[in-house]
C-alpha cells in the first residue's frame, strides 16, 4: 500500500490482522482514495500556476504560487478526510470515547508482579475479542457539534473547489478573454477618458475617468514583458470579464468541480467499505489496545513506586522522631 501508507499512515501490521482478500480490497480502496486526494492537490497546483501568471506574469513566481497552493490544498483536503474517517462499529466507537469503562475492569488489581509479556497477552486477548464484534452503528442522533463539523468540512471543500474552478475557467476561456481585453485596450471612449484624466494631472476627481485610466493600465504591457497567459494584470478584472462573458456556464462548471471535491468525503461517510470497513475497525482497535497497554504498564509502575515508598522510606527520620 504505497499511497495509503504515505497519506493515511496505514501500517502493514494492521492489514495482517485481516483475511487476505479483505486486506487486498481495503488496500485498493484506500489507494484510490489517496489517488483522488493527489489529483485534487494537482488541480490546486495548476490553479496556483494560473493565478501566478495572471498576477505576476513571471514563470518563476507562478511556479512558486502553484507549489504553495497545491501544498495548501493537499494538507487541507487531507485534514478534512481525517476528520471524516470515523468507524461505524458501535461498540468500538463508544469504547474509544470512554476508555475509563475499560480501565475499570483492572481497577484494584495488584499489578506489581505484572510482566511485559503478561500485559501484551491481556492486550492481545482484548484485540481478539474486539475483532469478533460485528455490530455497526445506527445513524448518529442529531447533535449541534456534528452539524458544525460537517458544515465546516463541506464549506472548506466548496471554497477550494471554487478557487480551482475559477482558475481552470480562466485557462479554458483564455482566448476569448484576451480578445475582450484587446477590445478594452483599444476602446476609443476609455482612451479618451483616460487621456483627460492624465491631462488634468490627477487633481480633479472624476470617478469615471479614474476607472478608465486604471482599466487601461491593467491591460497595458507596453513597458514590460509580453503577457504569458492573460492580457491583464488584475485578477479581479479577469473575474469580472469572465463572469460577464460566460454567464451561467460558470455556475455549471463551479457545480461540476464542487461535486468532484465532495466525492471523497461522501465516499468516506457513506461507504460500508471505508467507515464501515475492516481496516478502519482495526485502526480503532489498535488505538484502544495501545491505550490499554500504556494504562497497564503505567499502573504497574505507580504501584511499584508506591510499594517501595511504603516499605523502604523512613518517615520517622523525616519527622525528626526516634
Amino acid at each position: 500500500m504505497i499511497i495509503g501508507t504515505y497519506i493515511f499512515g496505514i501500517r502493514k501490521e494492521l492489514l495482517n490482522h485481516l483475511p487476505e482478500e479483505v486486506a487486498r480490497r481495503q488496500t485498493f480502496i484506500f489507494n484510490m482514495l489517496g489517488l483522488m486526494l493527489i489529483v485534487l492537490a494537482l488541480l490546486g497546483t495548476a490553479s496556483g500556476l494560473i493565478f501566478g501568471l495572471v498576477l505576476f506574469n513571471h514563470w518563476g513566481l507562478a511556479i512558486a504560487c502553484g507549489i504553495f497552493l497545491g501544498g495548501v490544498c493537499f494538507l487541507l483536503l487531507q485534514l478534512l478526510l481525517f476528520l471524516s474517517l470515523q468507524t461505524r462499529y458501535r461498540n468500538l466507537k463508544e469504547q474509544l470515547s470512554d476508555m475509563e469503562s475499560l480501565y475499570n475492569d483492572y481497577k484494584g488489581l495488584n499489578m506489581t508482579t505484572l510482566s511485559d509479556e503478561e500485559a501484551l497477552e491481556i492486550v492481545s486477548n482484548y484485540r481478539l475479542t474486539a475483532s469478533a464484534f460485528h455490530i455497526k452503528t445506527e445513524p448518529n442522533p442529531f447533535h449541534l457539534s456534528q452539524l458544525l463539523i460537517s458544515a465546516s468540512i463541506v464549506s472548506l471543500a466548496l471554497l477550494l473547489s471554487f478557487i480551482v474552478a475559477s482558475a481552470i475557467e480562466i485557462w479554458m476561456f483564455r482566448h476569448s478573454l484576451n480578445e475582450k481585453f484587446q477590445e478594452i485596450k483599444h476602446s476609443t471612449e476609455l482612451n479618451h477618458l483616460a487621456k483627460d484624466y492624465q491631462q488634468q494631472g490627477n487633481t480633479t476627481f472624476n470617478e469615471q475617468k479614474m476607472e478608465a485610466y486604471w482599466t487601461l493600465k491593467m491591460v497595458d504591457n507596453s513597458t514590460g514583458e509580453a503577457f504569458k497567459l492573460i492580457h491583464c494584470h488584475s485578477l479581479l478584472m479577469t473575474f469580472d470579464v469572465l463572469m460577464a462573458g460566460i454567464g451561467n456556464t460558470k455556475v455549471l462548471i463551479d457545480l461540476l468541480f464542487a461535486c468532484v471535491f465532495l466525492i471523497p468525503y461522501i465516499l468516506v461517510k457513506k461507504s460500508d467499505e471505508i467507515s464501515g470497513g475492516e481496516l478502519l475497525k482495526q485502526v480503532t482497535i489498535d488505538a484502544i489496545s495501545t491505550s490499554l497497554l500504556m494504562h497497564l504498564l503505567s499502573t504497574r509502575e505507580i504501584q511499584r513506586v508506591k510499594h517501595n515508598i511504603e516499605t523502604e522510606y523512613n518517615y520517622s527520620e523525616t519527622l525528626g522522631l526516634k
